[in-house]
């Protein structure tokens, strides 16, 4: 099969990619070129950037693909231009999407499955949306994929699969949120737990995620279709930062400190995945439409333990500049607390 896939460099994409070509495809990759993994020269590579729409479009004019895997279209306009320029030239489209696109459900019976998304929002989509108060970024982000996606849903020429990733983890994780965790945790100092971390979560392990698109590929079933990833479990963000720890083999020092407090704090603090709601996905659908198998948490787990101590990391975590105020903001607290309480 002849794939084309727009980003594939980094992460998830990259894990595609390295899936595809073990499987016998053969594989096209569009980008920037910034970026070269190891498998560069058994691919073709298309140097451009998709925003620049014309260039994009005489790049690609003429070239015949059985499937695009597109992991980096943000609006509507973005899958416009690749039905477009791919225009009688392709047989499937595969979108990835978000779970943000669940922003406009309203009640949030849970949990929430596919055919939960709503695709004309309503008018302050913040009243509706999780959690509250919304992340900054995530309106338009949410919008940006819900119109992506409606531009495939309405168009009659192309089959299409649309892949919707929950909380996505694994090594060479590029957001720096598996970073967060585990430099903190391997200099031995004190962890803050916003709330004490007990939110509940569901992660997709990267490797999973990237299975699910060849399984989409090779499934009748996925034609026309949207998946929500998610795991088969959930878990409260503490006992995941235990488990990590327990993976690094370091003892963890995790410090609960309310919300509210560490909003007071005269520095941004890091953290990731911090919800004041929670939700879950039915993922149901996948499992029996793609045969989708997902890899037990403490292996998954420990893959990313593995990765982040056998990897040079150039750049720090997130926030971590910042980390000497962390600590002293801790002692402050519990110094504070342990005055109230005598």
């Amino acid at each position: 099969m002849k794939i084309l896939m727009i980003g594939g460099t980094s992460f998830f994409g990259k894990e595609i990619v390295e899936l595809a070509l073990a499987a016998g495809h053969e594989v096209t990759i569009f980008s920037r070129g910034n970026a070269r993994p190891s498998f560069w020269d058994r691919v073709e590579h298309i140097n451009g950037d998709r925003n620049d729409t014309a260039d994009f479009a005489a790049k690609l004019a003429g070239k015949q693909f059985d499937a695009v895997i597109d992991n980096i279209a943000f609006n509507g306009e973005h899958v416009t231009t690749t039905l477009a320029a791919l225009q009688g030239n392709v047989g499937r489209y595969i979108l990835t999407s978000t779970t943000a696109v669940y922003i406009g459900t309203g009640s949030f019976d849970q949990p929430l499955t596919e055919a939960d998304a709503r695709y004309e929002l309503p008018a302050n989509p913040q009243l509706a949306s999780f959690p509250k108060p919304t992340p900054a970024g995530m309106i338009g982000y949410a919008t940006g994929k819900l119109a992506a996606e409606k531009v495939l849903i309405e168009q009659q020429h192309v089959a299409y699969t649309i892949i919707r990733p929950h909380i996505v983890v694994g090594p060479e994780d590029n957001s720096g949120r598996l970073q967060f965790f585990c430099q903190r945790l391997q200099d031995g100092k004190p962890l803050i737990m916003t709330n004490g971390g007990v939110q509940s979560l569901q992660f997709v392990y990267s490797r999973d995620l990237a299975q699910s698109y060849l399984l989409a590929l090779n499934s009748k079933r996925a034609v026309n279709q949207a998946y929500t990833l998610a795991g088969d479990k959930t878990c409260r963000l503490v006992e995941w930062v235990e488990l990590l720890a327990q993976r690094l083999g370091v003892q963890p020092h995790l410090i609960s400190i309310p919300g509210e407090v560490i909003e007071s704090a005269p520095f941004h603090y890091a953290e990731n995945w911090v919800l004041k709601g929670t939700l879950t996905f039915e993922v149901s659908k996948a499992v029996h439409d793609l045969g989708l198998q997902r890899t037990p948490s403490g292996a998954w787990t420990e893959a990313c333990a593995h990765w982040y101590m056998e990897t040079t990391h150039v750049a720090e975590s997130p926030g971590y500049a910042d980390r000497a105020q962390e600590v002293e903001f801790i002692n402050r607290y519990q110094n504070l607390v342990a005055d109230l309480v005598a």
